[in-house]
């Protein structure tokens, strides 16, 4: 909530920081500790913001949660790291009913002891009791911040009787507590008004006029009262509203329809936001646009609620929402909502399908209310409204009226309502919602679900009741079981990672966390937001330099060296993109232009002010997809044939051929950092502290770009908070036999590279795609395609997601043709040598009772008509190759026996730290106290390979392995002389010695031959046909890994993957303007990654 709340809002307030809450000196709050221990950090970079929510909501329950509020209480928080399960566990061993698991597991990491309080790491029994005893002292207290002194803390006084008023260069900041404050400073020019400001996070501001006025503590725009109607004023919170509605629900029979408005209100956005986000700016917001799927304006529209506007001290006006909508709110202020009493003889619904559980705006939301004639089920009145259908579409005003005089129950009316509905909704395209055919149906379905849940039971075929409800998600639970070899801990231990504490306090640095210097200036890029193929020609920057603090503007020219950050001397690049474009504008906003600024704001600013000026302007739409190149005349430029495999061997039982075709879109990564980067002048050249994953093509590109040596850019990497870093359309032909036996296979997939073919590797495509399958009969044709998109590059598992998935389908669509079962279809058709595959179905399909599931499902679906479940099982295999060289230096210091290794790869959430740090205790018979891992940088590391592929923590650690093998060796007569000494006593001897007490050992493609990973998962989802709606039943997988080098941190990555497929393949979804191709990046908007609740 940080970015969307103003700095002078804070005015009075007490502020808690996440350092606050625990740090290294006071020492760590407990929900810090236990997220860090429960592996609930891994990139590190959401961590701070989990602990503050947890915190706020621990607190402000008075310590008191269940199990079910801590889940419901995350929406606004992402991961894409962990896959929430380790965060879920560590919150919940703090609920009043916290299974006796997590608590289970809560003793045995206390009593490992492996995070101690003072920060440092332990594998042993702690040698630093006296240290920690202190520092858990500290956090004891810190805990308790409610007995901290007075003195401790400061508070800024305010005065309710006196508006304050603060002065800045460009506005003027007035936080009001009268209504007769806020009209006196309406009289001062051009205005807005700020409470909760979480309008921000929907339409984006970056303008504002000269006069703000805070109306957040006015009192006249607060509380609540009943006479008739119950009257909220519009400065009520969202939160506080719910706490009103939910109480009167139960205490008042006439507002007993609050509870379903409570239940509604509770998916709108998240917690943090409803806790200062208003009614008025909520309602304010819809007023100013009206397209905006408020479903506040519809609750209150369902049940005829009234709006007040005041226009000055003493003079209000009352009205309908509609009403409201036109009505100029120049001069004027939302005062309050009057919402009237139901009797008994009103029913109300209302529904918000989102694309995800939590925390997204409707596709579309409906209210229904019916006044039915006493003991009678005939409507008097009918009131039935929709969002998200146009901007000026409320009322289904023609299906209200058909239905007044009628039984909604009978099929006469039902039939006749539905086809009245369907004739009158008509949505409005628009991108990137869902399509307007796709809300329409939506619409119809809710207005049927919404009289299926009314319809009494004795009206209604039992079959389709379950159609009436909305699926209720049970609480989560997960279980984690692995193999551990105690003999050779700390190697194979289960730990947090090291750095776990300090990314729970927020005192890990990333590269954005860098103290500024004097001097320092921000660059923004120019984009030429303009169709692709237009010509640039020059800009004019005369209105950006006008902006103070403008210093400085470049364009491809003025790049002394090579216009490219795809050097040509680096693996997987086929060509060269210019880091701004020089001429020919590849795709819609491609950088053209730097400009530079004193502060960050002005140099966003200016970029927006340059003016690119064109010689030629593309009248062509651009081709935004693989069929639109296939089917245009510039196919034969765009599409790249890469391999044509034809089958070495042919089944002669063809019975069936079976057809089809899938496709796969993108996905964003979405990492929590986003791509940040500080570049510092020194003395031999230039310090670059970059958020890669790719120290090397980070040195290169910089080096060749600036054109000078390579050994002048120092790339410094502490650490990423995020990476995971691809779009394929396909068609098939199948030849089976009656058992389901593939006899051939033709498969010709395209894969979209957007503007570019780097990164573009349909051979590995084609290896995942044979999966765990024999594929002697199997005929694959791969192509390439150049789409007017940017470049694509890699996402979590490229290649291997859309691989897989093709064959999976194929499998699916077999056993369907077939009416086989699709498990027998698959090992009928799965590799017959070393394969474990068929071994692991057999052990899962027991374990996770598959076979009892799949009856109850099939049970289940046929006594649900509108309700639907489906247990599926998957194998997959997946071949891990090293690519590239990576390097350690591991240095021990003789004062005190410590160790500190750096090395090539980059830390991003996985591990790589901690598993080397393990190695190197391991190795060095040390405990893992002694070790510090330090950032990665290429002086230290030059030439080091991109950190990804799953093989750069096994690449780092065997090179840190050599290392210290080395070292040992160096170690062995001095050792041998000495009588069993301690890591200290043999440290200091051999350094006496002249023993060199570093090593540098690098691992290379030649250490470790490739091999084989082994899965299976089971899933079991519900879905609700009428919407689309759906529910993750439970998950079961099965992966044979080896032996894990830290099990703990390898179950969350597997998680963390598992349910970033999930939004890939239901909830993720990118859409780009058809005549631009202008992508209207909004990540909190468009982008709905997977949630706590998904």
């Amino acid at each position: 909530m940080q970015c969307l709340v103003s700095v002078l809002s804070c005015h009075g307030w007490e502020i808690t920081t996440v350092e606050g809450v625990g740090n290294r000196i006071k020492g760590y709050h407990d929900i810090q500790s236990r997220l860090a221990n429960f592996n609930g950090t891994q990139c590190g970079y959401c961590s701070p913001g989990w602990v503050m929510n947890m915190y706020s909501l621990y607190e402000s329950k008075n310590k008191t949660l269940t199990s079910v509020e801590i889940e419901n209480s995350f929406a606004g928080n992402m991961c894409r790291c962990t896959g929430y399960r380790p965060i879920a566990d560590a919150f919940k061993s703090f609920a009043t009913d916290a299974d006796q698991s997590l608590l289970n597991k809560l003793c045995d990491l206390e009593e490992l002891d492996l995070l101690k309080r003072c920060g440092l790491e332990c594998a042993k029994k702690c040698t630093h009791r006296e240290k920690c005893f202190k520092s858990n002292e500290g956090a004891k207290n810190n805990n308790e911040a409610d007995e901290l002194d007075d003195q401790e803390k400061e508070f800024v006084h305010v005065n309710d009787d006196k508006m304050v008023v603060v002065k800045t260069a460009e506005h003027t900041w007035y936080k009001a507590f009268h209504l007769a404050d806020v009209f006196d400073v309406l009289k001062h020019g051009q205005y807005t008004y700020v409470a909760g400001n979480t309008g921000q996070g929907v339409y984006h501001v970056t303008e504002y006029p000269r006069n703000l006025i805070d109306i957040f503590s006015v009192i006249e725009l607060k509380g609540h009262v009943i006479d008739v109607n119950l009257i909220i004023g519009a400065g009520m919170t969202l939160t506080d509203m719910m706490e009103l509605f939910l109480d009167l629900s139960k205490t008042k029979e006439e507002f007993s329809y609050l509870k379903q408005f409570y239940d509604h209100m509770d998916l709108v956005a998240h917690i943090p936001v409803r806790n200062i986000g208003t009614i008025g700016g909520n309602l304010a917001l819809k007023h100013s646009n009206n397209e905006f799927q408020s479903d506040l304006f519809l609750l209150f529209e369902t049940v005829g609620a009234m709006i007040t506007i005041a226009e000055s001290v003493s003079k209000e006006v009352s009205m309908t929402l509609p009403e409201f909508l036109k009505t100029s709110l120049d001069l004027k202020i939302i005062k309050n909502i009057m919402l009237p009493p139901l009797s008994q003889c009103c029913s109300v619904k209302t529904y918000k399908i989102m694309p995800r559980s939590q925390n997204a705006h409707a596709v579309v939301n409906a209210g229904f209310m019916f006044r039915f004639k006493q003991n009678s089920n005939i409507i008097e009145k009918a009131s039935i409204v929709y969002g998200s259908i146009s901007p000026t579409f409320i009322h289904a005003t023609k299906t209200e009226e058909v239905l007044v005089g009628k039984d909604p129950y009978t099929d006469e009316t039902l039939q006749l309502a539905l086809k009245t509905l369907h004739d009158e909704i008509n949505p409005v395209e628009a991108p990137p919602e869902p399509s307007a055919a796709y809300r329409k149906m939506l619409s119809v379905s809710l207005y049927y679900k919404a009289i299926l849940s009314l319809c009494p039971s004795n009206k209604v075929n039992a079959n389709y009741k379950s159609g009436g409800e909305a699926i209720k998600r049970d609480k989560s639970k997960g279980t984690q079981y692995y193999e551990t070899d105690k003999s050779v801990w700390p190697l194979n231990q289960p730990i947090p990672k090291i750095e776990a504490l300090v990314q729970c306090s927020g005192e890990a640095v990333f590269a954005n966390d860098l103290p500024g210097e004097s001097d320092e200036v921000y660059a923004a890029f120019v984009t030429a937001d303009v169709v692709p193929g237009s010509i640039i020609k020059d800009f004019d920057t005369s209105e950006a330099f006008k902006l103070p603090g403008v210093c400085g503007f470049y364009t491809a020219k003025d790049i002394p060296g090579d216009n490219t950050f795809t050097p040509a001397n680096i693996p997987f690049i086929a060509v060269q993109e210019e880091i701004l474009c020089s001429k020919e504008v590849k795709f819609y906003g491609q950088p053209a232009a730097i400009i530079v600024a004193n502060r960050e704001k002005i140099a966003n600013k200016a970029a927006k002010l340059v003016k690119i000026q064109y010689s030629t302007i593309s009248k062509n739409r651009p081709l935004l997809t693989i069929d639109e190149v296939i089917k245009s005349p510039e196919k034969s430029k765009r599409v790249r044939s890469d391999q044509n495999i034809e089958p070495s061997d042919v089944g002669k039982e063809v019975k069936t051929v079976i057809n089809g075709e899938i496709d796969m879109g993108e996905q964003y990564h979405y990492y929590m950092e986003t791509q940040t980067c500080v570049a510092r002048p020194t003395e031999g050249g230039m310090e670059v502290f970059a958020a890669t994953q790719w120290l090397d093509l980070t040195n290169v590109a910089v080096a060749q770009a600036l054109k000078v040596p390579a050994n002048s850019i120092n790339v410094i990497v502490r650490r990423v908070g995020g990476g995971y870093g691809g779009k394929i359309s396909r068609s098939t032909q199948i030849g089976v036999n009656a058992e389901g036996e593939i006899q051939y296979l033709k498969n010709t997939f395209y894969q979209d590279g957007g503007s570019s073919y780097n990164e573009v590797l349909t051979a590995l495509t084609i290896h995942h795609f044979y999966n765990c399958y024999d594929p002697k009969r199997w005929g694959v044709s791969s192509f390439s395609v150049l789409t007017d998109k940017p470049s694509n590059t890699w996402c979590r598992a490229p290649f291997s997601a859309e691989g897989v998935a093709m064959i999976e389908y194929m499998m699916e669509r077999i056993a369907f043709s077939l009416k086989l079962d699709p498990i027998e279809v698959r090992l009928l058709n799965m590799k017959k040598e070393n394969n474990p595959i068929p071994e692991m179905i057999n052990k899962l399909k027991i374990d996770s009772e598959y076979d009892d599931r799949k009856k109850k499902v099939e049970e289940f679906n046929k006594n649900n008509r509108w309700r639907k479940r489906g247990i599926k099982m998957v194998p997959l295999t997946v071949e891990i190759f090293y690519t590239g060289l990576f390097n350690s230096i591991v240095s021990i210091y003789h004062g005190d026996g410590s160790v500190v290794i750096m090395h090539g790869g980059v830390e991003m959430g996985q591990g790589l730290n901690t598993k080397v740090a393990q190695v190197c205790a391991y190795a060095l018979g040390i405990p893992l106290d002694k070790i510090s891992v330090k950032a990665s940088n290429n002086f230290t590391s030059p030439n080091a390979m991109v950190t990804g592929g799953s093989v750069g923590s096994e690449s780092v650690v065997f090179a840190t392995k050599k290392a210290c093998d080395i070292i040992n060796e160096r170690l062995k007569p001095v050792r041998d002389n000495l009588d069993n000494p301690t890591w200290e006593v043999l440290v200091e001897a051999a350094y006496k010695a002249g023993v060199e007490l570093q090593a540098n050992a690098a691992f290379n493609v030649s250490d470790a031959k490739p091999y084989e990973v082994y899965a299976v998962g089971v899933l079991e989802v519900e879905v609700d046909i009428l919407t689309g709606n759906h529910d993750i039943i439970r998950v079961d997988i099965v992966e044979d890994t080896g032996r894990s080098l830290s099990p703990e941190i390898d179950v969350a990555q597997i998680e963390g993957a598992f349910v970033m497929a999930l939004g890939y393949w239901t909830s993720e979804k990118l859409v780009y303007d058809e005549s631009t191709g202008k992508y209207p990046l909004q990540r909190g908007k468009y982008l709905h990654g997977g949630q706590p609740q998904d």
